[in-house]
């Protein structure tokens, strides 16, 4: 690994019954060790998440960050997806973390929220790869 402050950030969001999501995270961590990163710098979060969890990760982490002058963080997200709304020009995605409909509720994170919540310094790089 160079100068710069690496990160990764896996999250398994599996609804009931599943587990596949969690195997995910574990593969995706092996890969990252094998291409340098230590232990440390991979932050891991799995289980029956909700937007209210899902959100504190993400606070911690652009916490961890927020010093960085350059760096990359890597998020992977093994979960559910939706969207809400009813034209192109009005729908937004997101994470579904249960079954519920309404899109208000802490089964549902917007893609929106879930960048704010992690609002990364301008000299760090996000690589986002969804797994939904």
């Amino acid at each position: 690994m160079n100068q710069f402050h690496h990160l990764a950030l896996l999250i398994a969001a599996p609804q009931a019954g599943e587990s596949a999501m969690y195997r995910d995270l574990t593969a995706m961590a092996q890969a990252l060790q094998g291409r340098g990163f230590s232990a440390d710098q991979i932050l891991c979060l799995h289980g029956r998440l909700d937007r209210p969890l899902v959100v504190a990760f993400l606070q911690a982490a652009s916490r961890r960050v927020a010093a960085w002058a350059v760096g990359s963080v890597f998020v992977h997200v093994s979960g559910h997806g939706f969207f809400d709304g009813e034209t192109a020009d009005e729908t937004r995605p997101g994470l579904l973390f249960g079954d519920t409909e309404d899109a208000t509720d802490d089964d549902h994170l917007f893609w929106d929220g879930f960048f704010a919540a992690l609002a990364l310094p301008a000299g760090v790089r996000l690589t986002l790869l969804p797994d939904l």
